[in-house]
């Protein structure tokens, strides 16, 4: 799968999703491309790195940096990857 922000010219490519689409280079050959895996967006730590980096392309300011932040941000994180069934396989 891949997510595309025309505005930025900006994209994210899951380059080891099952159902991968990959980002259509040829049509824009200027994108900054971000190749991530499943296995980066599963792990709280990465997942706020690629978070970062995408901020940074869209020219967006991240919120302050708190403990409260962090705690909404990792129980998000969570919730969402608690739903991937344990026998998931991106092979």
């Amino acid at each position: 799968m891949s997510l595309y922000w025309p505005e930025a010219n900006v994209a994210i490519d899951i380059i080891d999703d099952p159902g991968r689409r990959p980002f259509d280079i040829a049509s824009h050959p200027d994108a900054t491309v971000i190749e991530v895996t499943c296995e980066q967006l599963a792990d709280f730590d990465a997942n706020e790195e690629i978070a970062h980096e995408l901020m940074r392309h869209l020219g967006v300011e991240p919120p302050e940096d708190s403990e409260d932040y962090r705690t909404r941000r990792r129980k998000l994180h969570q919730m969402l990857f608690d739903t991937i069934p344990p026998n998931y396989s991106t092979r």
